[in-house]
């Protein structure tokens, strides 16, 4: 991979984990905000607080890496491995980010619970599906060359 690929991909992920982030960081702030108050609100919390922290641990990896690589103008297989630690961090980010919205329905109502649950459910087997396939392209085509 060129050096160019590399600063588009780290360029693209700390794009996709800075909205992430973002978006999480935000729910957090309404949750704190908020005047209610029981044990979901207070999972919830903690859910939004890790894929918060989970997402700007991967957001700092992938713009202190695009630095490094953008200023000395090579690549370094030990970032590459920093890299991909911090692209699972962030997969990781967005399963519980995904859980937490699932979650979030029901503070408002049981309808709306069921509905948040079931979507999130949905969206999380889509994602895993989508993430065990592309492993599985990149696995054959490592292995075929």
């Amino acid at each position: 991979m060129t050096v160019d690929l590399v600063l588009q991909e780290y360029g693209m992920y700390a794009t996709l984990v800075g909205i992430l982030g973002g978006f999480s960081f935000a729910a957090l702030m309404q949750l704190i905000e908020s005047s209610k108050k029981g044990k979901l609100v207070t999972a919830l919390t903690i859910l939004f607080s890790l894929a918060t922290f989970m997402f700007l641990l991967a957001l700092l990896v992938f713009v202190v890496t695009y630095a490094v690589v953008a200023e000395s103008n090579r690549l370094f297989p030990e970032l590459a491995t920093l890299g991909a630690y911090a692209l699972f961090d962030t997969y990781a980010a967005v399963f519980i980010l995904l859980a937490s919205v699932g979650l979030a329905g029901w503070i408002r109502s049981k309808a709306m619970g069921i509905i948040t649950t079931v979507l999130a459910t949905i969206f999380i087997c889509l994602s895993l599906m989508a993430l065990i396939w592309l492993f599985q392209v990149l696995g054959l085509a490592m292995m075929y060359g």
